[in-house]
C-alpha cells in the first residue's frame, strides 16, 4: 500500500521530467500497481493546433482508488517541439493532487 506522502513524493518528482504518454502511463501505473491511463485533457491542441476546450494549460488527468488511498491528478506540461531520443513528447511542468 502507498501512503499519502510516498505519493506526494512520486508525484512531484515527475515534474521537470520529459515523457510520452505510455511512459507516463507506465510510471503510473508501475508506482500505484494497477493500470493507469491518463485522460488528455488538451487533445484537441496537441492532435491539430485548434483550442478544442476550455482549458488554459496542456493537461492530462488520472484517478487512482484503492482501499486506503484515492487521488486524483492533473499533470500539467508543454509540448516538445521534437519527440526526444526516448519517444518524449512532453515535459511535466505541474502536478496538482487532491486526497479524499
Amino acid at each position: 500500500m502507498r501512503t499519502k506522502q510516498e505519493t506526494i513524493t512520486f508525484l512531484n518528482g515527475l515534474v521537470n521530467n520529459r515523457f510520452s504518454i505510455d511512459s507516463i502511463n507506465k510510471k503510473l501505473s508501475t508506482f500505484f500497481g494497477v493500470s493507469i491511463v491518463v485522460y488528455n485533457a488538451s487533445q484537441g491542441r496537441i492532435d491539430n493546433g485548434e483550442d478544442g476546450d476550455e482549458l488554459s494549460d496542456y493537461n492530462l488527468m488520472f484517478a487512482f482508488e484503492s482501499e486506503d488511498l484515492f487521488v486524483d491528478g492533473d499533470i500539467y506540461f508543454l509540448p516538445m517541439r521534437r519527440v526526444g531520443f526516448d519517444g518524449a513528447t512532453m515535459y511535466i511542468t505541474e502536478i496538482g493532487y487532491e486526497f479524499q
